[in-house]
């Protein structure tokens, strides 16, 4: 080599050396990294920190040779030699940096095997690159795994110690809660030990963590009940007593107005009202007998079903309600379509036609008729308002339809469900 291209040479090799430590540092310095190493790593996580392991040794034994080289060959440009052109050139070229040997089973080794191995520094930049990718990989998997894990398990964390909390403030015993407890030490465990195992196709899998997240939102909830009973318990029977009253006058409202639909309309037929009430106020009675065994934890579950078992009923009854009205609704939308029709047939000078008059009064008795039809009147409304058009003039030739056709569901049965 000229001497030109030795310092260009050297130059460059310095300038990679240069990258290289400051790489090597920021590794060495990267919360990955360490936490890797500080930990007591278990299953997959273990193996593969243990195969980037054997690259990080190798990365650092392979820079110490290499960094010596250069160290050696700005020395020797510095302060010349015997023949420094020559050693500078085998120094950057040739096989300069000496590695040892990784250590063979004794029964493979042979008695004037080598121990070391010497190799380019270009070959020494191309073995640290691929050691520093391959230990990198896990490095960075595992940091991205701790970052979607450990807020969660802190979230979890900082729930089950609320838990803790309120389980002495409503006085449960320790072992009330031993399962969950089991599960977070569990989840916590692969999360501190064995990230990797949670990571599925480059994805990191957080389901047993928002699994056991639910459990303890659920069970944090129920505590925070059975506080609220013990602190309250009067205040919050009188308002779920009063509920039921609520419902209570609902149910009655909807009996009272089935009665009177059986009375008026036999078809379609009158829901059923069940009525929940005396079930409800077993119930309550059940709640009293948990707070005399001071059993605050049972009454805050169970006052959460039953407030749900009240809005329920209640939302029942006023359905039913309202389905008993609609029948009523509709029979009196009915009768006051024939009075229309009628008085439009009056006006016509149509009132005593004898097919009409026929049509009227078989649907008069439908409607006035009791307990009535209401798909019956339907039909014999429909039945009279289309003969009157007919007479009137007002239907279009090619839109009459005969007793028998359907016009529309409307017409044939006014909406009533069949």
């Amino acid at each position: 080599m000229s001497w030109e291209g030795v310092d260009h040479a050297l130059n460059r090799v310095r300038g990679e050396a240069d990258r290289i430590a400051l790489n090597l540092a920021d590794l060495d310095r990267h919360v990955g990294y360490q936490l890797l190493r500080e930990a007591d790593l278990v299953g997959g996580t273990r193996s593969r920190w243990d195969q980037a392991s054997v690259h990080l040794h190798r990365l650092w034994t392979v820079h110490g040779a290499f960094a010596a080289v250069i160290d050696r060959a700005v020395r020797v440009r510095a302060n010349g030699g015997e023949d420094p052109l020559g050693e500078l050139t085998f120094l950057l070229l040739g096989e300069s940096v000496t590695l040892p040997l990784a250590e063979q089973p004794l029964r493979e080794r042979g008695l004037l095997d080598p121990d070391t191995e010497h190799i380019t520094l270009a070959e020494a930049v191309a073995r640290m690159s691929a050691d520093y990718e391959e230990a990198t990989e896990v490095i960075s998997a595992a940091e991205t795994a701790w970052d979607a894990l450990h807020p969660r398990l802190g979230e979890l964390e900082s729930m089950w110690q609320e838990v803790c909390t309120l389980s002495d403030q409503v006085e449960l015993g320790d072992d009330q809660h031993e399962n969950l407890r089991e599960q977070l030490f569990r989840v916590g465990e692969t999360v501190r030990r064995d990230p990797l195992s949670l990571v599925v196709d480059a994805r990191v899998d957080t389901s047993s963590l928002d699994r056991l997240r639910g459990l303890l939102d659920r069970t944090r909830g129920e505590l925070r009940d059975a506080l609220r009973m013990r602190d309250s318990y009067t205040e919050s029977i009188k308002r779920l007593v009063s509920a039921i009253d609520d419902v209570e006058q609902v149910v009655r409202r909807a009996g009272e107005l089935r009665a009177r639909v059986i009375a008026k309309i036999s078809s379609p037929r009158a829901i059923d009202v069940p009525d929940p009430v005396p079930g409800l106020r077993a119930a309550v009675v059940e709640m009293d007998i948990l707070r005399s065994q001071s059993d605050w934890w049972g009454l805050g579950a169970r006052l959460g079903q039953l407030q749900r078992s009240v809005h329920q009923a209640g939302d029942d009854a006023k359905e039913r309600e309202d389905n008993l009205t609609g029948l009523l609704q509709r029979r009196a939308e009915l009768r006051g379509r024939l009075d229309a029709f009628r008085a439009r047939s009056v006006r016509l000078g149509l009132a005593e036609h004898e097919r009409l008059t026929e049509l009227h009064g078989r649907a008069h008795w439908e409607l006035w008729n009791a307990p009535c039809d209401l798909r019956a009147a339907t039909v014999a409304l429909s039945a009279y308002q289309r003969r009157l058009q007919e007479l009137s003039g007002d239907e279009p030739p090619g839109s009459r339809t005969t007793p028998g056709d359907r016009a529309s569901d409307g017409e044939t049965d006014g909406g009533v469900s069949r």
